[in-house]
């Protein structure tokens, strides 16, 4: 016995090449483009394993698309609302943050070296009027791609590459 794969295909009828071609022109979004432009490549005779491997989609994700079109219409294709609560920091502060990051906080009035949670903590809240709490500001400081430069072990500090060589060979 012979198993053919399921061809995937287009079926319900506002899934047209000029339906889709409007959908494009009205809605933003890479993420919706590349639904788009996979469901265009479908109705062109593209096969699907094609339109995987040029898109870099998943199996699951391609199927899902098309099995959704044909129960909803392309209607299916438009972002859906994202449940959980909004982020505090805006795309303009966030890009604000990351550059003050960039900077000392001494810079800003504050009596610390270097970035930590609480001394974001009170920047945000000094200069946006947003409060978060520490480990919220911790996470949108690695979000952010700030990295503390820590120096190494102190009893370290003062040894050089040849020292621990030497300390190492004296061991054995």
């Amino acid at each position: 016995m012979i198993v053919r794969p399921v061809t995937l295909t287009l079926e319900h009828p506002t899934a047209t090449r000029e339906r889709l071609l409007e959908l494009a022109e009205q809605v933003r979004g890479a993420r919706v483009g590349i639904k788009i432009a996979a469901l265009l490549l479908l109705l062109d005779g593209q096969r699907a394993a094609q339109i995987r491997e040029t898109l870099g989609l998943t199996r699951m994700s391609l199927g899902r698309w098309i099995h959704g079109v044909n129960a909803e219409g392309i209607e299916h294709l438009l972002p859906k609302a994202r449940p959980g609560r909004p982020t505090a920091l805006s795309l303009r502060v966030r890009r604000q943050v990351a550059a003050h990051l960039q900077r000392s906080p001494r810079d800003f009035g504050l009596n610390r070296d270097d970035w930590d949670g609480p001394t974001l903590v009170a920047h945000l809240k000094r200069q946006f009027g947003i409060s978060l709490k520490v480990r919220q500001a911790q996470n949108w400081m690695h979000r952010l791609g700030y990295r503390l430069e820590r120096a190494g072990h102190p009893a370290e500090a003062g040894r050089t590459a040849s020292d621990s060589a030497k300390s190492a060979a004296s061991a054995t």
